[in-house]
């Protein structure tokens, strides 16, 4: 496969974005099981998480060292692979929108700006900023999770092992 270096920098990529978001899954775990609403927000993200590390796993073993893969193996990433083609497509849709329109991006800033304690020390250049980043950042995110799961379908198909 011509794009396998391609390939494998989104994967670590990305695992190195899981292994942050498995941290914050453990932590929002508690909190979720009072609320179950909020179950539906962590299963998301297991799904996105074990996705990632599935498809680091079978790039290290299956594509690498030409080790077979379990059948189970290739259906987690499979089912896992549509959880993040749906996350990846709404992060970039939403991100699209709060780029594509500056006044609703200063809106949502000023009404985070409202409701911070009066002794914050945040200026509005630094919520700015730290908005700025994070909306680039989950868009860079969102495509890179819409991108990665079919090239894996691809690899998938290509080692069938």
């Amino acid at each position: 496969m011509k794009n396998l270096g391609i390939y494998r920098v989104i994967t670590y990529l990305l695992l190195f974005v899981a292994a942050f978001m498995s941290v914050g899954v453990f932590t929002t775990l508690l909190a979720a099981l009072a609320n179950p609403v909020g179950l539906l927000q962590v299963f998301v993200l297991i799904c996105v998480i074990i996705y990632t590390y599935c498809s680091w796993r079978f790039l290290v073993r299956g594509v690498d060292k030409g080790i077979p893969s379990k059948p189970f193996m290739k259906d987690l990433i499979k089912v896992n692979a549509y959880v993040s083609v749906a996350v990846g497509a709404l992060l970039f849709i939403v991100m699209s929108f709060v780029l594509a329109s500056p006044e609703l991006f200063k809106n949502v800033l000023e009404q985070t700006r409202a409701a911070q304690p009066p002794g914050t020390d945040w200026t509005n250049t630094d919520i700015l900023n730290g908005a700025k980043f994070a909306v680039g950042f989950l868009f860079i995110y969102g495509i890179l999770l819409l991108i990665h799961p079919f090239m894996t379908f691809r690899l998938l198909k290509q080692y069938p092992q």
